[in-house]
């Protein structure tokens, strides 16, 4: 243990030019370092000195009540301003102001002893201060964490798990993905991965949810698979920056640009949802005979459009793709009218384009909406693409001759000059149907 106003700041440090005197050391320092000597001092009031990294110190040859310090010069240096802020020039003026405060609380608990390590002579102690300040040296110095283990320390250490490193350690877990994919997770740009996964509009897309600070999904796992994949082949590609998914439009246009294989289905659910880095037995939880209570999901009307950003649907018809982008765009506050009628075209359009690719006996030239809604309901329930539940939507809004979606209403919409559209009632139609339409181009 020896007295702070007994160690000198080496006049002689690495960082910098060698000096003459403990003044200019300490300026110079200053001069360097700045907030981060204000930073740093907080800590030390705050945490104490750290007990794993002593102070390497040597005898001063003028003085043997002296040490000169080799390594920690930082620390000293924050310790020395911290007992006399007035060290700090005039021309440094929110600095001083830093110090005086914390100076403030140092002196009513102040540090008079520094625990250090003395090198009788000093060319003993470069080794040690070469291996600290000079990387890995094959392994014979400090080698660094990568951001995923730095993460995996955060996470087993102070509870904190990055939703990017949950996905990663799901994905490594999973038999069908595949050992290439494996072998590069570790060189997955987490702080990308995180961007992603922290929109909640990706999340929407990609059917995930965070609960608790964990990933969670009630959708069966290989579904979940599907668009973490993609995700993830993504940002291992050479060309593929930052710069992609960086702002909120950006990512919405990388999840538009998503196929068919890399969007979930969303209509294969299990009972319950469940966290992807503790997946439990799937098989149990589909055989459970126990009716598992959730919570209703509240429809959600604040959005601006019909269509949720997060809603990705794979559109191979050029015009109802454009016409569903649109939806998306299309702000019904101010374009209600528009919106309601585009969106009884989507409709249509979707239903027609389903009874063409499986030729159902029904005319999509003639026939009313309803009545192709009712055949291509039945085709799907009678060959378990949709259950009868999610079916309900459709069905009642086209057979229900109040609906916004009945033909009734939509004559309305476009020759009565007194009926008008509401914004709410139509994203309320859309919740309801959402399934029924994911489905229809999912198989087309």
């Amino acid at each position: 243990m020896i007295p702070l106003t007994s160690l000198l700041v080496n006049t002689e440090n690495p960082r910098y030019e060698m000096v003459s005197s403990q003044q200019e050391a300490i300026r110079l320092m200053i001069e360097d370092q700045k907030d981060k000597l204000a930073k740093l001092a907080e800590d030390i009031l705050n945490n104490g000195l750290n007990p794993s990294d002593l102070i390497m110190v040597t005898p001063y040859e003028k003085n043997e009540s002296q040490f000169v310090v080799l390594e920690g010069n930082r620390r000293i240096v924050a310790l020395k301003l911290l007992n006399n802020p007035s060290l700090i020039l005039e021309k440094h003026k929110s600095l001083y102001r830093k110090f005086k405060q914390l100076s403030e609380i140092f002196i009513k608990n102040p540090i008079v002893e520094i625990p250090c390590i003395i090198f009788s002579d000093e060319k003993e102690s470069y080794k040690w201060i070469k291996l600290k300040h000079t990387g890995e040296n094959d392994g014979i110095g400090t080698v660094s964490w990568d951001a995923q283990q730095k993460a995996r320390f955060e996470e087993r250490m102070e509870g904190k798990a990055k939703y990017s490193l949950q996905v990663i350690e799901f994905l490594k877990n999973q038999n069908n993905v595949e050992e290439d994919i494996k072998k590069r997770l570790k060189e997955v740009p987490l702080s990308s991965l995180q961007r992603l996964l922290s929109d909640p509009d990706v999340r929407g897309a990609i059917g995930i949810e965070i609960e608790n600070g964990k990933v969670v999904t009630n959708l069966e796992p290989n579904e979940v698979i599907k668009p973490l994949k993609r995700i993830i082949n993504d940002l291992l590609r050479e060309d593929f920056t930052v710069k992609q998914i960086y702002y909120k439009d950006d990512r919405l246009n990388y999840i538009e640009s998503f196929t068919k294989n890399d969007i979930p289905n969303k209509t294969k659910t299990l009972k319950q949802k469940w966290e992807l880095i503790s997946s439990p037995p799937f098989d149990k939880i589909k055989d459970e005979k126990v009716t598992v209570k959730q919570k209703s999901k509240p429809i959600s009307t604040k959005r601006k459009t019909l269509i949720p950003k997060s809603c990705i649907i794979p559109i191979s018809s050029p015009r109802v793709n454009n016409i569903y982008r649109e939806l998306k765009d299309l702000d019904l506050d101010n374009f209600c009218n528009a919106g309601a009628v585009l969106f009884r075209v989507f409709i249509e359009l979707s239903v027609d384009a389903f009874i063409e690719k499986y030729k159902l006996p029904i005319n999509v030239d003639n026939d009313k909406l309803y009545k192709k809604v009712q055949v291509v309901s039945e085709y799907l329930e009678k060959n378990g693409l949709l259950d009868k539940n999610k079916l309900k939507g459709i069905r009642t809004s086209v057979s229900n001759p109040n609906s916004i979606m009945s033909i009734n209403s939509f004559h309305s919409f476009v020759h009565n000059r007194f009926f008008a559209p509401i914004a709410n009632d139509l994203k309320l139609a859309w919740d309801n149907i959402e399934p029924f339409i994911i489905t229809l181009w999912n198989q087309i």
